[in-house]
């Protein structure tokens, strides 16, 4: 079971690590460059550093590069936002380390340098946490996106991750109201729950929104295509043509995706030039606002799906430095780490707007039928209370396996006024019914 991070104890922790920084030192922060054939965290002097003032030297392990514009950049804004922020801290981080190698280079570094805490941005680098976080217990580390349970029993590891299955089933609500073909689809970088999971609130979401819409029968006749998984987080190529062939195989017009760039966006943005409206969405990053900063405006942009790790790593490193480490899990939803997490009225509604871990990008309500940009307004808000979840009944699903393709015929898996709890959907191995799984 996981633990709650309650708002007053993430304000009294912070304010503790302010106190800290407004007594200690100031001093820039440390940047690390990795290298595929031995990677190491390099430091850079800050002059106004003070030997007697405690500090906290952190490393940050990146499975992507810092400029994917995606997973890794999100990371490494959140951890240059830490290192700013905190004179004490010390922030080095090593890009590009593939999951096979995550063991070898996190011990290689810690045997070279003495570290407080390491941060391991990637699920698959959970078997390597797991099995060096025992050997280093005067070491905390924070693994992101695995389950609490898997590190059961090992005292110096915490979980954390900022969840995007409501913005995903908000999403989808923005791809059925203005899909033109009636089939929408979904790229995705692997099939491990937490993609299953966004999958399937994008086509719940998918349905709804036609349905606000009035579109495709009401949903009914809505189809919604989910290719083979890339095997990558970071697969730009792969991901261009997948999702060109969802475009021309399927006709499909609105593709979402598990990918670390702007690939897919990129491909639908590129049939807008051949006089064809095929829409995405930002990922992680504004995709939108990147884009503008270099003076260019996407039409193919709908909304999308940001994450903040800036308030989660301020949280976590303001704990560890007052001594208040705790093994606990950070599981960050639409309201977490704002001022106030309680709903707004629809007419005031901040989606779209940069608040909290996780928020939407902004809407195109140039293409986003009024009714359903009025509708993600609302149930933006209620997801704040939890008064709407998506996986809420009935809802039918088929099993699937690794590769997505259907184990069983299609039953009732979500029950009538029932909602999932966190740990069905930490696990989930199944596909919403009216999605067409790749063969």
């Amino acid at each position: 079971m996981g633990v709650s991070v309650e708002r007053r104890e993430f304000i009294r922790l912070v304010g503790a690590g302010l106190a800290a920084f407004a007594i200690g030192v100031g001093g820039g922060y440390v940047l690390g460059r990795g290298s595929a054939a031995q990677p190491q965290a390099i430091s850079t002097p800050t002059p106004a550093q003070a030997p007697e003032a405690r500090r906290v030297r952190s490393l940050w392990i990146y499975v992507g590069p810092v400029e994917d514009i995606g997973w890794t950049a999100a990371h490494h804004e959140g951890r240059g936002y830490v290192a700013s922020k905190f004179g004490w801290l010390e922030a080095r981080y090593i890009e590009k380390v593939s999951e096979d190698r995550a063991k070898s280079v996190i011990e290689a570094e810690l045997s070279r340098e003495k570290y407080d805490a390491v941060f391991a941005t990637s699920y698959g680098f959970k078997t390597a946490i797991k099995e060096l976080a025992p050997r280093y217990p005067g070491v905390k580390f924070y693994h992101c996106s695995g389950e609490y349970e898997y590190f059961e029993g090992v005292d110096n590891v915490a979980t954390y991750f900022a969840e995007f299955y409501q913005l995903y089933y908000l999403n989808g609500v923005a791809a059925g109201a203005s899909t033109e073909t009636c089939r929408v689809g979904y790229v995705p970088a692997f099939l491990i729950p937490e993609v299953v999971r966004h999958i399937n609130a994008f086509a719940l979401g998918a349905v709804y929104g036609a349905r606000v819409a009035g579109k495709c029968g009401n949903g009914e006749r809505l189809e919604i295509y989910s290719t083979s998984p890339l095997e990558a987080w970071f697969a730009p190529d792969k991901a261009r043509d997948y999702a060109t062939y969802l475009v021309n195989k399927y006709d499909v017009d609105v593709i979402a995706y598990t990918e670390d760039t702007t690939a897919v966006l990129d491909v639908a943005e590129s049939f807008h030039d051949k006089g064809k409206r095929v829409y995405s969405f930002s990922h992680y990053s504004n995709m939108y606002e990147y884009y503008r900063r270099k003076g260019r405006t996407l039409r193919a942009h709908l909304t999308g799906q940001v994450v903040n790790w800036g308030p989660i790593y301020e949280y976590l490193l303001s704990k560890l430095y007052s001594g208040a480490f705790s093994k606990e899990d950070i599981w960050a939803r639409v309201g977490d780490f704002t001022p106030f997490k309680w709903k707004l009225p629809s007419e005031r509604s901040t989606a779209g707007l940069p608040e909290g871990a996780v928020y939407l990008a902004p809407l195109n309500t140039e293409v986003i039928h009024p009714k359903a940009v009025a509708e993600i307004k609302r149930l933006y808000e209620d997801m704040k209370e939890l008064l709407f979840e998506p996986f809420t009944g009935p809802i039918r699903g088929y099993k699937i396996d690794f590769k997505g393709r259907p184990q069983e015929e299609p039953r009732l898996k979500v029950g009538q006024g029932s909602r999932l709890g966190r740990n069905d959907l930490w696990y989930m191995d199944w596909f919403y019914e009216k999605i067409i799984s790749p063969a």
